[in-house]
């Protein structure tokens, strides 16, 4: 997975061993050697190097041929949520849209061609989508995706636009550089954008940007409802009013602890 990295004291080692970490998914909780081999690129003598570290650090456990990761994994995130304060930045602001709208309401950032959810808020009622904290989406088909990408510079947009088409996930994914291109004109000329049945049936949210003291797009909130209970004109004449304040909000705070601001810039 990892190339080498530009600068002369590049640790491969230690990248090496968070490729072996990202190796696991839901699909894939416990894996063999090889397996981990396979799915990482690396050969099996690195990757044993890197498990056996891991294990001897307490974040890999064996069982028989079988390797698992353990919970103190969750160090590494819980680590980044402290030291960004995201409770006081984000998580507050985002309760209060869930508690009066009962969706789901997220915090992405943009890396690479996928958003990734920094603050998370579930409903109260069953998701469609199994979201969570440190989960990506396809930014193609995604509300904060068409938000994030829209805002991004005109080089940068052509960049992603190139790599069209993206995969479809249902008839109404937007898959080509000109239906993207009409999404992005629209967030810039509505200030929000809307992303309805794009990544599974019967969801459908509206996210709107968050700038930092300079002005610039960091972040996207949304709210993620469920598209059998609500609409598109539902969603703008009720949501968008309270997210464009919890922007406003989550805004203020940036400024307060600027890092968070550092961390989450592409």
């Amino acid at each position: 997975m990892t190339g080498k990295g530009s600068h002369p004291e590049f640790v491969t080692a230690l990248a090496r061993g968070l490729d072996v970490i990202q190796a696991f998914s839901s699909a894939m909780p416990e894996m063999t050697l090889s397996e981990i081999a396979g799915r990482t690129g690396l050969s099996p003598a690195t990757v044993r190097r890197s498990l056996l570290t891991l294990a001897e650090l307490g974040y890999v456990r064996q069982h028989g041929r079988r390797f698992v990761l353990t919970a103190k994994v969750l160090q590494l995130g819980s680590a980044f949520v402290e030291s960004m304060n995201l409770n006081e930045v984000a998580q507050i602001y985002l309760q209060e849209l869930v508690d009066t709208f009962h969706d789901a309401s997220s915090l992405t950032t943009l890396d690479g061609n996928d958003v990734v959810y920094i603050v998370h808020i579930p409903s109260n009622r069953p998701a469609r989508l199994r979201q969570y904290v440190g989960a990506r989406m396809p930014a193609h088909a995604a509300s904060t995706g068409y938000v994030l990408l829209a805002h991004q510079s005109e080089h940068q947009r052509a960049a992603y636009l190139s790599q069209a088409p993206f995969p479809a996930f249902t008839p109404s994914t937007p898959i080509t550089a000109e239906a993207l291109q009409a999404r992005f004109d629209e967030v810039l000329k509505s200030g929000y954008g809307i992303a309805q049945d794009a990544i599974a049936f019967g969801s459908i949210a509206i996210a709107v940007p968050v700038r930092d003291h300079h002005g610039r797009v960091v972040a996207a909130i949304n709210c993620s409802a469920d598209s059998t209970r609500t609409d598109r004109e539902t969603l703008i004449r009720t949501r968008l009013p309270a997210l464009l304040r919890a922007s406003d909000q989550i805004s203020h705070q940036l400024a307060r602890y600027p890092a968070l601001t550092l961390s989450v810039q592409a």
